[in-house]
């Protein structure tokens, strides 16, 4: 039975970061029945020792953004193991971790997203976004065979009732808030969301997708978010168990209003229209630009207007991107089955 070791941020309490697991560990088993996983490396004490990396066989750096991952072993520490460690390594549905404020990559940083691409015998990224700016820094992008978030072929069911804390999820506009956003999106926030209780004359639903045990989770970020809204008693926080259950909820939307991306990718998937608000890194930039989307705002310059404006967008988006989403969805399975051929 081969051994997969998956590299990502995984059982920490953010799922977002589960459901990528999900859908990898789907897609690589839909091309290969017979494969186990190791979904904990980045966080083993031996994450970057090279005979522990030699006991795999194929090593995923999936999903989420790629410099995040570049400060936590076995990235980190990849300039020492590179050279002595045989497992294949593939680079799946990855996004480039920019902030067009800042200086370009640091020497280090670059180094190890070189060493990464340069091992790996097969690259996926997000976006056009993420080539364009690894291009910029010196990078060499000719292993990059395809442009896709793996998250668009997530294939969990929809149930009728997914969530029971409020009552029926079916036909409620959604929302999800960033635990890290500033005040100035709080405010932003606030008066989208009244908009959307008075369009729809419903309460909204929020999901939280961050629920760790402490103080800095999407719950805490939606209230204070309702702190600033007219409309204080007309919306639900709810979190879910676990991510499967959030995912669930997301294809029940009439509408979904979303900060993190792969949710709101998955309810893009499902058919929900959406507005996408792109609070940090480019990353729900990088995914539109695969696509042809154009129903993203961004937090430094988004006004209500915008927002209304986006969601006068959000039908004929969804339409679009049903259009794009079979070439998309076979891209992504093709890639899989390139992944699982490094074995």
């Amino acid at each position: 039975m081969p051994k997969v070791g998956l590299i990502g941020y995984f059982n920490s309490g953010a799922y977002s970061d589960d459901l990528i697991e999900y859908v990898t560990k789907s897609l690589l088993l839909e091309q290969r029945p017979d494969l186990a996983f190791d979904s904990n490396l980045m966080f083993s004490p031996r994450a970057s020792d090279p005979a522990y990396l030699n006991s795999f066989d194929l090593l995923v750096h999936c999903g989420g953004s790629l410099l995040g991952k570049c400060t936590h072993p076995p990235v980190r520490d990849i300039a020492r193991w590179a050279g002595k460690v045989k497992t294949p390594l593939a680079v799946f549905g990855i996004g480039y971790r920019y902030e067009p404020d800042k200086e370009p990559l640091a020497p280090e940083m670059r180094e190890r997203v070189r060493l990464l691409f340069e091992k790996a015998g097969m690259v996926s990224v997000r976006g056009k976004y993420t080539v364009q700016h690894l291009k910029e820094n010196g990078l060499d992008i000719s292993k990059i065979s395809s442009l896709a978030d793996p998250v668009m072929a997530c294939d969990i069911p929809l149930d009728m009732n997914p969530i029971n804390i409020v009552g029926n999820v079916r036909d409620m506009p959604q929302v999800e808030v960033q635990h890290i956003s500033t005040e100035r999106v709080h405010s932003l926030l606030a008066e989208c969301y009244d908009w959307l209780i008075e369009k729809y004359e419903l309460p909204l639903l929020l999901v939280s997708w961050r629920t760790n045990l402490n103080t800095d989770n999407d719950a805490s970020g939606a209230y204070k978010v309702t702190k600033l809204m007219r409309n204080k008693g007309s919306m639900s926080v709810i979190a879910p168990p676990n991510y499967y259950v959030a995912a669930k909820s997301v294809g029940h939307a009439r509408f979904y209003f979303g900060q993190r991306l792969h949710p709101t990718i998955l309810a893009a998937a499902r058919g929900v229209p959406f507005v996408g608000l792109e609070y940090q890194f480019d990353k729900m930039l990088d995914w539109a630009s695969t696509v042809g989307i154009d129903n993203v705002i961004d937090t430094r310059d988004a006004t209500l207007d915008s927002f209304i404006e986006a969601h006068g967008r959000a039908e004929v988006n969804t339409v679009r991107l049903r259009e794009a989403l079979p070439a998309k969805v076979a891209e992504i399975k093709a890639t899989a089955k390139m992944i699982v051929e490094l074995i």
